[in-house]
């Protein structure tokens, strides 16, 4: 049995890997300073463990991801899905919105190429049926052999949209990671300890875990941000609006 047997491309790209960048620094921690750990017992038991806390992560991705992901659509005026259609939105060049609004008139039979116009004069009316457009687009595209592009975005906004939603999570957990490293680095160390010199006589594996925690922080808070999000957002919405083309 693996890991596609319990969760499907979906769910292991976009829940089960932003869990395991989530709790890897526990991990790592654990396996450098405890060797019981790294005989096969200790590291059967540190795999069953691990795999218990991931799922449990994986689990809440969803949830947590759907409250953010509502939190951004509000702050963004709509989903990038919704927004990419408007005529005040500018992630389309107008020509390829024209040709992709044309082609909606012929594939839903109640989508309206509403004018600029109308949609300034009633712009709730007009996402109406820009959001059916895209439900039909997300119905007829859920083939992933025959549209693997669009999942591959699709997973790609999940997983920056999961990372985001557990974004003080995953820093908590950092910190208190590294705490506890740096009271048994310290607890260990304290009788050796004379001056600055003493510290050649530290394990290199003290040092390579503390370095592994700042790289660990500087990700976290400089990598996981709502632009990345954004970004990931829009790519998925112009990769599912472009396969009305290939629609018949």
């Amino acid at each position: 049995m693996n890991l596609p047997d319990y969760f499907d491309q979906y769910s292991l790209s976009a829940r089960v890997r932003p869990a395991l960048f989530i709790v890897l620094p526990i991990i790592l921690t654990a396996y450098i300073l405890f060797e019981p750990l790294r005989t096969l017992l200790g590291s059967l038991l540190g795999i069953l463990l691990t795999c218990g806390v991931v799922n449990f992560f994986a689990n809440q991705m969803s949830s947590q991801g759907n409250v953010l992901q509502d939190k951004l659509f509000k702050k963004w005026g709509g989903a990038p899905t919704t927004l990419i259609l408007r005529h005040s939105d500018n992630e389309l060049d107008k020509y390829t919105k024209q040709r992709y609004r044309e082609k909606l008139v012929l594939l839903v039979s109640n989508f309206k190429n509403v004018s600029e116009r109308a949609e300034r004069a009633n712009p709730t009316d007009a996402d109406q049926y820009y959001i059916s457009a895209i439900n039909y687009l997300r119905e007829k595209t859920r083939d992933s052999e025959k549209y693997p592009l669009i999942l591959k975005e699709n997973m790609n906004y999940g997983f920056s949209r999961n990372l985001l939603a557990f974004k003080s999570t995953a820093i908590t957990i950092i910190l208190i990671s590294l705490a506890i490293s740096l009271l048994i680095i310290v607890v260990t160390f304290k009788d050796k300890y004379v001056d600055i010199n003493s510290l050649s006589l530290l394990s290199p594996q003290y040092y390579v875990l503390v370095i592994l925690h700042i790289i660990f922080l500087l990700f976290w808070c400089l990598m996981i941000n709502e632009t990345w999000v954004k970004v990931r957002a829009y790519a998925y919405a112009k990769r599912l609006l472009s396969s009305c083309e290939d629609i018949t």
